[in-house]
């Protein structure tokens, strides 16, 4: 190489260098002020050792089991759950799981994928559980419940299904392109620093309004919760893995082939998942019940909780599911939902 090829060579090894270490005094501030993550929620604190990896849990109440499984998306843990346990719990065991790459769990460098997701739900149910569960589950974890339930209705005796994906949204794996972007998120220096600018405090705010209809709810709080969990070590793995639709999967089959009790519910404002896509889940399976919480964006079950656990207590009930008085003696159903 002549002389001007080796100072262009140089002056662009010093203008990457120049950039990594940008990116490297970038991520050290994200991380400033970030405590680790506690269990905010309450109940009884577990940990299951999953191969080899530790997966947070926590457990509350007394009667048959349920298991509640938080949505895949920015800034999402078991906290989603915090307005409904203590109400579940009064006529149920319930327990609340934080998946791999979220949360109190660990967040490894691994592949992850739908399939790993779904595993680990079952093995959790039957190391964990021990007994038949009702799995109550959002968006892209409800499509994983609708599979398990599909395979297993002995041990997944019913299911409540929130906004789920994977029948309309979602069904394909991921582009070339979409595999570039999670390659480019996993790298230590550059992809972490691009993950800081995804969740800063700012685009959190943002996100967090998309997801409610009442912007009221996104308070000071909740972004200073969700910044936190989004600035674990490791939390950009799982995150990279969904943006590049890695955990998506067809749930077409196993809604036909649903045996249990299946409650669908949706919020009426739901941008992720437009209200339309309920109609389509009960085309393929009439005997789904749906319920529209109003007005609810994303999280009917979080904007809407006292509607929503008064609906499901009810439901539960109603399916000998739970150690409830006969339905005959609960509350009539919210005004804001309608049965369909």
């Amino acid at each position: 190489m002549n002389e001007d090829g080796n100072a262009k060579l140089k002056k662009l090894l010093l203008s990457g260098g120049a950039i990594v270490g940008a990116a490297a005094l970038f991520n050290a501030f994200a991380r400033q002020g970030v405590d680790r993550l506690t269990n905010l929620i309450g109940g009884e604190e577990g940990g299951f050792s999953w191969r080899g990896r530790r997966i947070a849990f926590t457990k509350r109440g007394s009667g048959p089991a349920l298991l509640l499984v938080h949505g895949i998306y920015p800034a999402a843990w078991s906290y989603e759950w915090r307005n409904n346990v203590d109400y579940l719990a009064r006529t149920n065991t319930v327990y609340t799981i934080d998946l791999l790459g979220f949360g109190r769990s660990d967040r490894p460098t691994i592949r992850y994928s739908a399939r790993l997701y779904i595993s680990l739900l079952s093995d959790f149910a039957a190391q964990v559980v021990g007994t038949p569960c009702v799995l109550i589950a959002s968006s892209l974890s409800a499509a994983y419940a609708l599979v398990l339930g599909a395979r297993d209705p002995q041990r997944f005796p019913g299911l409540v299904i929130i906004a789920p994906s994977g029948l309309v949204r979602l069904t394909e794996t991921g582009s070339v392109a979409l595999d570039a972007g999670r390659l480019a998120l996993d790298s230590p220096v550059l992809g972490t620093a691009a993950f800081n600018a995804m969740v800063s405090s700012r685009a959190l705010r943002a996100h967090l309004r998309r997801k409610y209809s009442d912007n009221t709810i996104v308070t000071p709080e909740l972004v200073r919760v969700a910044h936190t969990t989004t600035h674990q070590r490791g939390a950009r793995h799982a995150l990279a893995a969904e943006f590049a639709g890695q955990l998506n999967i067809d749930v077409s089959r196993a809604v036909r082939r649903l045996m249990q009790p299946t409650l669908l519910v949706w919020g009426s404002d739901s941008t992720e998942a437009p209200l339309d896509e309920a109609t389509r889940y009960r085309s393929i399976q009439p005997a789904i019940e749906l319920t529209v919480l109003s007005p609810a964006g994303d999280l009917p079950h979080d904007e809407r909780a006292e509607d929503f656990n008064v609906i499901v207590s009810a439901w539960l009930s109603r399916q000998s599911l739970s150690s409830a008085p006969t339905p005959a003696t609960l509350p009539g159903t919210p005004e804001a939902s309608q049965r369909m």
